[in-house]
């Protein structure tokens, strides 16, 4: 065998489980954690303010839930997929739909959020009908 040392050492990592999924869901927040609505706040207002310009913005998030968990998976982390009902300042409903996926903060360390709201991404980077945060 050429390379022993790699094989003993991947059969270490393998016992101590560190092939398995580096981040669990129970690492994740909840979806109606303030931190994270807070985050899909922000990013509402920021591509209200710089891409949509609706006139419109969104100012309230309701009816908080999960849709789906993905803990294990062709990726290596958990993810959270969750949808809220937004609305906005004059009182019309709007879908939104967001993503918590564990190790996608700075550098890998903590959390990720990424948030869309349905019929308000003119440039499709979530998909159509935010599909990629569904």
């Amino acid at each position: 065998m050429k390379f022993p040392h790699l094989l003993a050492a991947s059969a270490v990592m393998l016992s101590a489980g560190m092939f398995t999924s580096f981040a669990q869901a129970s690492a994740l927040p909840d979806c109606d954690n303030a931190g994270v609505l807070s985050r899909v706040s922000r990013t509402i207002a920021t591509a209200e303010r710089n891409v949509v310009q609706s006139g419109d913005p969104v100012e309230r998030i309701a009816s908080v839930r999960q849709s789906k968990l993905r803990e294990n998976g062709p990726r290596m982390f958990s993810q959270r997929y969750c949808r809220a009902t937004g609305y906005t300042e004059r009182g019309r409903r709007k879908s939104i739909y967001y993503l918590i996926e564990a190790q996608a903060g700075f550098a890998g360390y903590g959390y990720g959020v990424e948030a869309c709201v349905s019929g308000r991404d003119p440039w499709k980077i979530h998909g159509a009908y935010c599909r990629s945060v569904r």
